[in-house]
Formats: structure tokens, C-alpha cells, sequence
């Protein structure tokens, strides 16, 4: 018989809610919508106790932390100090702790994991851009981790819906993982 750790406390995750991604036409449209819902569950986070942490890519001028596509692109994005990587307009950070990541995945080459358990966080909300990306990636990850992760589909969006579609429906069957609806993130966050 498979013996479960005692859940401890669940932590939102805030992934990529900055301005390089709403440069996308397709993003840019959900824009105000996706962050109302982010604000709510950060919200709801705060009323329940739980952590938020503010998760956005910034990446180096000198290609140090640029990705394979970005060097056969020749171009980087979401310097530090620039617009790119601020944090959207009206997104609510009080109260949030930030962390940078250079990859899709907020575990990949940082100290997320440990900062979880340091907060005796067991279970995950996750949140932010882009769904088939950053969010599932740090989904299989925090599966990876041995960490309960769950998706607010209202708070989360995408440039590729089929695509988001399909990662969404891969989390649920394979990695165990609840996609759940705004209402249901919220109450799960208030506890």
C-alpha cells in the first residue's frame, strides 16, 4: 500500500504574468480577463494562508541564459529592468514573493522546490501564460518533484488552444492533476 505524505499547505504559483507575453495578438485579447482571475485566486491565497509566489522568465543580455531557439533566433527577451519583464499592468503582487526562472519550467535551474518545502507547501495551484508551455511544463515538473499540482483553467491562457487542450488533458489522465474551474481554484486556495 503507497503511503502519502500528510498534505501540508497548498501554494499559488503566478507563472509569466509580465508584458513580453501579451505581446502575443492572441494573448493580448485575454489579457484583462486572465489577470482578473490570477488576481482573484491571489485573493483567495492571501484570505487561506497560503504562499504566492510570483513566478516571471527574465533572461541576460550577454546569451548566457538564452534557450537553443533564442540563439537561432538571435534574440533574447524579458531583460531585466525592461518593460518586457515587469509584470502586467493590475496584476496584484502585494504580498507575493518573486522568483526567476530562463526556462519553461519554474523548477528548472532554481530553488523552487526547496522554497516549497521550506513553506511545507504539498500541493500546487498553478496559474498564468502560456498554457501549453510555462504552465504544463511546470506542472510535469512539480509532478517530477512528488508535489499535487492543480491548474485554474479560468486564470490560465494561451496563443495555441489546441495545443493548451490537449497538455490540460494529458496533466489530468497521466499526472493525477485537477483542472479545475475558477470557483473550485478559489475555494481550494481559501480552504
Amino acid at each position: 500500500m503507497t503511503q502519502h505524505p500528510a498534505q501540508g499547505r497548498t501554494a499559488l504559483l503566478v507563472i509569466d504574468m509580465q508584458n513580453s507575453y501579451f505581446d502575443f495578438p492572441e494573448l493580448e485579447e485575454q489579457r484583462k480577463s486572465v489577470t482578473a482571475k490570477v488576481n482573484e485566486l491571489i485573493r483567495a491565497a492571501r484570505d487561506g494562508g497560503c504562499p504566492v509566489l510570483l513566478i516571471r522568465t527574465q533572461h541576460e543580455r550577454d546569451r548566457s541564459t538564452w534557450t537553443v531557439n533564442m540563439h537561432d533566433d538571435e534574440q533574447g527577451f524579458a531583460f531585466p529592468g525592461t518593460e518586457q519583464s515587469a509584470y502586467v499592468a493590475g496584476l496584484d503582487t502585494e504580498g507575493g514573493t518573486g522568483l526567476v526562472k530562463t526556462r519553461d519550467s519554474a523548477f528548472f535551474d532554481t530553488d523552487l522546490a526547496a522554497r516549497l518545502r521550506n513553506l511545507d507547501a504539498t500541493h500546487l495551484m498553478l496559474c498564468g501564460i502560456s498554457t501549453h508551455s510555462c504552465v504544463a511544463q511546470t506542472a510535469i515538473d512539480a509532478f517530477a518533484h512528488n508535489f499535487r499540482a492543480a491548474v485554474a483553467r479560468d486564470a490560465v491562457a494561451s496563443e495555441n488552444p489546441d495545443l493548451s487542450r490537449a497538455l490540460l488533458t494529458f496533466l489530468e489522465d497521466e499526472m493525477r492533476q485537477d483542472i479545475l474551474e475558477q470557483q473550485d481554484a478559489v475555494a481550494r486556495l481559501r480552504g
